[in-house]
């Protein structure tokens, strides 16, 4: 009896083994059947003698299901390397929250796990290397815009958005695609920082002020305006925004929050006259997922957060019409 259950799950294992192996097998030949057509052209163009040889390599590769996995698994490898590039190791960080006078949330970095993801200074005091998260700890009393401009002279503001991670500053650039692929320092980052439209003032004065920052998988810069896509969120936070510069501090209240497919619609900075104004905030704020409850008109300033969504395929958006200046 335990020879036959034994020959069973053997068969069944073959059988499952065999037919991994066909299926491979067909894959390859459709996979390298177009690496042999497009070296055929090639050959057919140019006719250089070693194409011949290249073409009977890849009849071999295609009944090879091998090679085939052997590409799947290089492919496979790529990808994952990119995605850990891109959204840096944060397993034993968290971010904690307290809450400051101004009813936003602010953030402090803990490590867990027992393991260090920065580096000790040699006194045992803890360094995280990751700039977003060095920033993200900095209390609102403690932002110097003197320090900050020695930086980098391109720093314009301080953003900070309830209960998330966005407490970092802002930086504007000549165009909107600098700070795309370099960080506050000017380096080469494909994370990126938190930057200001270049087309917008520093004052704070245009009538709709936007700021643009990467959805990254490790929830900093601004991966974690998720949480503003939330019930808890709606339910809960103070729907504040705060932007530190030099001079103020403006306190905006979120009205609305929408997925868009990639446009320039909600990206306009001013508007030739009050009722088309008026009409793209109707617009915007009809699109809003919640209803905030907020009055909006053509004499309020606003502020727009845009980044991409998770498929990276469209756009999430936030607008907030200024409550006050201090």
């Amino acid at each position: 009896m335990i020879k036959k259950i034994i020959y069973f799950f053997k068969y069944i294992l073959e059988t499952i083994a065999m037919g991994f192996y066909y299926l491979c097998l067909i894959v390859s030949k459709g996979f390298f059947f177009y690496f042999y057509v497009l070296v055929s052209i090639f050959g057919f163009v140019f006719r250089f003698p070693f194409v011949q040889k290249l073409k009977d390599s890849i009849k071999r590769l295609q009944g090879s299901p091998l090679s085939f996995l052997s590409v799947t698994l290089v492919f496979l490898f790529g990808v994952f390397f990119y995605v850990y590039l891109y959204s840096s190791s944060d397993s034993l960080v968290r971010v904690s929250e307290g809450s400051s006078e101004d009813g936003i949330a602010t953030n402090t970095v803990e490590v867990g796990g027992g393991e260090e993801v920065g580096e000790d200074d040699g006194d045992g005091v803890y360094t995280d290397n990751n700039l977003y998260r060095k920033y993200g700890a900095t209390k609102m009393s403690d932002i110097n815009f003197n320090e900050l401009k020695k930086v980098n002279p391109d720093v314009v503001a301080w953003l900070i958005v309830d209960s998330t991670n966005i407490n970092y500053p802002i930086v504007q650039g000549g165009d909107n695609d600098y700070y795309l692929y370099h960080d506050i320092n000017g380096v080469s980052k494909i994370s990126g920082w938190t930057f200001m439209d270049y087309r917008n003032t520093k004052a704070m004065t245009d009538q709709n002020t936007i700021f643009y920052g990467h959805n990254l998988l490790n929830k900093t810069a601004f991966g974690s305006i998720a949480n503003v896509f939330t019930d808890n969120w709606y339910q809960n936070s103070s729907h504040r925004i705060i932007v530190v510069t030099e001079e103020r501090k403006y306190v905006y209240v979120v009205f609305s929050v929408y997925y868009i497919d990639p446009e320039v619609y909600y990206l306009q900075n001013n508007f030739s006259s009050e009722a088309s104004f008026t009409s793209f905030i109707q617009t915007i704020k009809g699109r809003s997922l919640y209803n905030f409850g907020e009055e909006v008109s053509a004499s309020d300033k606003i502020i727009t957060l845009s980044t991409c969504t998770d498929d990276n395929k469209g756009r999430k958006v936030i607008h907030a019409r200024l409550l006050m200046i201090e």
